[in-house]
């Protein structure tokens, strides 16, 4: 049973195998119609053909014999694209360039074309003006509402507010170089300097020697029986005054106030270091009768210096009202 085939899958015939009774298949193309010739018919109207040329779309190779049909351009309405180049191809069925040609690149809309948008700068974002398409950095005036805390953001709309939100203090809003606190506390820092206005210390004891206030050293332990020089003082217990040794007739008051000499020689009862309102006594022993003088600034009666220069000892006691003279008076001798 005959079945429909392709030419391609027909089984070739050689011309030893052509019988003058096999037929082949003509198509005349102005009656529209396909009709049969007997090979032996064809071979009788080509008998005597020499050569066989032809245009296009028919060439003819002489020298091999082989035969090529060269066809226009197919249109589209025929199945084809109507072009002989891809490009125009694609144009022709509509198809799109590809503008392309950076990494990042996107393509977009123009006024009358598809066109190449390049990558914007770092940090740009692609924005739209109404019209066209194009990167670009996001103005203040363009935001709207408030972007939460959990993203990042205040969820406020002014500053007091975003501090409100975020927890900050008052703190917040002074000036580096000129803060004020009024209120909590403060832990976890390094020792403020003696130089900043600390202490440079971490306990009570370390600050005072810091700041040359250390008890027992630099300044005396608090004691309720501690005497004050200004304010009137009731004693309970006797009170006493060092005895100083100077045996040279010159006292020096910054010393102390009492003070007792052996005369050795001749010599200038003298006083230095004179300091207004102070007082004290002195023991002479002038056993060896030397002459004893005074100085401009001692004052005594006209009989002072005779008298201690007599051998005996004698106790003598001194005051100075001005800071520069020494007012001094004697006991009589003592046996």
């Amino acid at each position: 049973m005959a079945t429909n085939k392709k030419i391609t899958e027909l089984t070739e015939l050689v011309e030893a195998d052509l019988a003058d009774d096999d037929v082949l298949p003509i198509v005349d193309i102005s009656a529209g119609q396909t009709f049969k010739v007997r090979k032996s018919t064809l071979a009788s109207a080509l008998a005597g053909v020499a050569s066989l040329s032809a245009t296009t779309p028919v060439a003819v190779d002489q020298a091999t014999g082989s035969v090529t049909v060269s066809i226009g351009t197919v249109p589209i309405s025929k199945g084809g694209t109507g072009a002989t180049t891809a490009s125009a191809a694609r144009t022709a069925l509509g198809a799109m360039e590809d503008p392309l040609t950076t990494r990042g690149d996107i393509i977009r809309r123009g006024a009358s074309a598809t066109e190449r948008l390049a990558l914007g700068s770092s940090g740009t974002v692609l924005k739209s003006d109404g019209t066209d398409i194009a990167y670009g950095n996001v103005a203040a005036t363009e935001l709207s509402g408030t972007l939460a805390i959990a993203n990042g953001g205040t969820n406020a709309t002014s500053a007091s507010a975003a501090r409100t939100n975020l927890g900050l203090g008052t703190i917040s809003t002074q000036a580096s170089d000129s803060v004020s606190i009024t209120g909590g506390s403060i832990t976890g820092i390094t020792d403020i300097t003696v130089a900043d206005g600390g202490t440079g210390a971490s306990s009570a004891s370390a600050a005072r020697t810091n700041l040359g206030v250390a008890i027992g050293s630099d300044v005396q332990a608090f004691d309720s029986d501690t005497a004050k020089t200004d304010v009137a003082q009731t004693f309970t217990i006797s009170q006493r005054g060092t005895v100083t040794t100077d045996n040279d007739l010159s006292f020096d008051l910054n010393v102390t106030n009492n003070f007792t000499c052996t005369a050795g020689g001749t010599g200038t009862l003298t006083f230095t270091n004179i300091t207004v309102g102070q007082s004290g006594n002195i023991f002479l022993n002038n056993s060896g009768g030397h002459a004893i003088s005074l100085h401009s600034n001692t004052k005594g009666d006209a009989n002072l210096a005779s008298t201690i220069s007599t051998a005996g000892s004698y106790w003598l006691s001194y005051y100075t009202p001005d800071g520069t003279n020494v007012y001094v008076v004697t006991s009589a001798v003592f046996a």
